[in-house]
Parts: C-alpha cells; structure tokens; sequence
C-alpha cells in the first residue's frame, strides 16, 4: 500500500509528464473532425455536446412542466420529452463508443428531437418552451449531420 509521500509524489510526476506531453487520449488519435470538412465545421465533439445539452434540457423543461400544470402536464407532451431525453442521452453514448449504429441512432435522435421541439412551440409565449424548442432543433440539426459520417 502506498503512503502518502509516495502519493504525493506519484501524483507529481504523473503532472509533470502530462503538461510535457500534453492531452493523451484513451482510444488514440482525435477522430472527432468530420472527414473532408473543415477546420470549425460540425464534429463528433460538437455531436455529442448538443445531444448532451438537449437530454439535459428536456429532463429539466419536464419539471418544468409539473410545476407548471395545466396543458404543461398533458400525458403526451411528457412522454415526448422524456423519449426525447433518453434519446439524446443513447446518442450521445453511442458517438463516445464509436458505435458503428451510430447513423441510425443519430437518425432517430434527429427524428425525435423535431417531434420535441414542434410539440414546444405550440405553447406560444412560454419562453421555456421556446428554448427547448431551440435545443432540440439545434441537437436534431447536428444528429442529422452525423448519420452518414465513418466514425
């Protein structure tokens, strides 16, 4: 067992050969780029972030909604938001692990985050609903860009 000098220093030289060395990646090399797009252009990255983003934003408008009662709690709005979530949240698990069924993940994902989002516009002037309109366009938007793409 270790003490906590060698801790310590353990945690010391593995600092120090990490800022020399730099960002090591667990699979290898960075293959978040889309090929043939550039620098800027959507990403593996910027997939998941927005898939991340909306799973959080819909499980957060779904409280949302029980507070807020009324037509806000209507089983199938709910239902919706939550597949949404779980959705979003599957997506985003498959693109970290590279799955090779992340196209029609990501197709479905897309399919379901514009059935979320045209379910959130039809409560006009609620600025919440607006927002988790928008997320989930902008995750279906970036899904959508991904079904085609070797990862």
């Amino acid at each position: 067992m270790m003490d906590r000098r060698q801790l310590l220093g353990s945690s010391a030289v593995l600092a120090a050969v990490s800022l020399a060395v730099g960002p090591v990646s667990a699979h290898g090399p960075d293959h978040s780029a889309m090929p043939g797009m550039t620098p800027g252009a959507m990403t593996r990255e910027s997939c998941i972030e927005e898939c991340l983003r909306s799973h959080r934003m819909c499980l957060e408008t779904a409280r949302y909604c029980t507070e807020k009662g009324e037509g806000h709690v209507a089983a199938a709005h709910m239902a919706l938001l939550l597949d949404c979530a779980e959705m979003c949240q599957t997506t985003a698990n498959s693109l970290l692990r590279f799955s090779p069924q992340h196209g029609v993940i990501c197709g479905a994902c897309a399919q379901l985050c514009e059935a979320c989002a045209k379910d959130c516009e039809l409560f006009a002037g609620d600025d919440r609903m607006a927002r988790c309109a928008a997320t989930c366009r902008e995750c279906a938007q970036h899904c959508r860009g991904m079904i085609n793409v070797k990862l």
